[in-house]
């Protein structure tokens, strides 16, 4: 069914505020993180967030289905099974151990790259080639994540140069992976109905793979967090996890992911002046690298811009 030039302008509208919003939440997930992680290992980050986020999900579905009475058609499991247990915690690992060995400055310069992996993404998988503006915003991305990597291996918990960025930098990919194939593979599925099967698939394959590991005696079992510990890891449950999903997928259904990514730009100037505020400061290096991946982005969009 066609839409009209007024609700087409209103879902346009709302998906810009949904993205503007994703992308606070996403910015302040990054110290929030940093800050669970002096405390917690990532495995136990990642569990404590999804088995906690699955749930509420799934409660919002179970209401959202008996308030529209919604019958969708039913999925395949092993997409469903993809996109959470493969997607989004293919994505939590890596960026998650990867923002561990590398630091929270160093995890907010490789977000300004987001854009930049979004496009490669849909380029691949889409054949959305990039213009020339697009082109030369790649390489300032590839020379300021060199620069940014050069010189900002304080901050992180291990000190092997290149590896907690290149770890988010695949978590970007399978993150815009995620987002192309969720909107593929679950059309007509309503957004709480994507992130909620999305999310409990992550929390069960997090689970059964964190169980495992404790069965083995690779890891410990979590600690019992104290309240402010508490506090942080609900707030990334359900500000980055679950809100930032829902308005990650809608606008990504109403915009494409190539406009969605450009949101993205505001993710590290949100991490980085979070992590300023408390009382972690970046170096010349990796102001210099994350202003040469921020120009490149910047003069994408005003090109683009120009062009209409």
């Amino acid at each position: 069914m066609r839409q009209s030039p007024d609700t087409l302008a209103r879902r346009v509208l709302l998906a810009n505020l949904a993205l503007l919003v994703t992308a606070t939440f996403w910015g302040t997930h990054i110290p929030a993180s940093w800050y669970v992680l002096q405390r917690f290992t990532s495995i136990e980050v990642i569990l404590g967030r999804y088995c906690l986020a699955a749930p509420l999900l799934i409660l919002l579905l179970v209401i959202e289905t008996r308030a529209t009475g919604a019958k969708p058609e039913p999925k395949p499991i092993r997409h469903l099974w993809l996109l959470g247990g493969v997607g989004i915690l293919g994505f939590a690992l890596c960026y998650t151990i990867g923002l561990s060995l590398a630091g929270q400055i160093q995890g907010s310069l490789i977000s300004a790259a987001s854009p930049a992996v979004g496009v490669m993404v849909a380029w691949a998988l889409k054949g959305v080639r990039p213009d020339g503006a697009m082109q030369l915003a790649l390489l300032l991305a590839l020379a300021g994540a060199i620069v940014g990597i050069a010189g900002g291996h304080e901050l992180g918990h291990l000190t092997v140069p290149g590896l907690g960025e290149v770890l988010m930098i695949f978590g970007n990919v399978m993150w815009s992976w995620y987002s192309l194939a969720a909107q593929d593979w679950l059309k007509g599925w309503s957004q709480i109905r994507v992130a909620a099967w999305s999310i409990a698939m992550a929390g069960a394959t997090s689970f059964a793979l964190g169980s495992t590991l404790v069965a083995l005696d690779l890891i410990r079992v979590p600690p019992i967090p104290g309240l402010t510990d508490f506090l942080v890891l609900i707030y990334l449950v359900i500000a980055p996890t679950i809100l930032g999903l829902l308005g990650w997928n809608y606008g990504v259904r109403t915009l494409g992911l190539s406009v969605s990514s450009l949101y993205l730009n505001l993710v590290p100037v949100t991490a980085v002046l979070t992590a300023i505020l408390l009382g972690d400061t970046p170096n010349p290096w990796q102001l210099a690298g994350g202003l040469l991946i921020v120009v490149g982005i910047a003069q994408a969009q005003i090109r683009r811009l120009k062009r209409g």
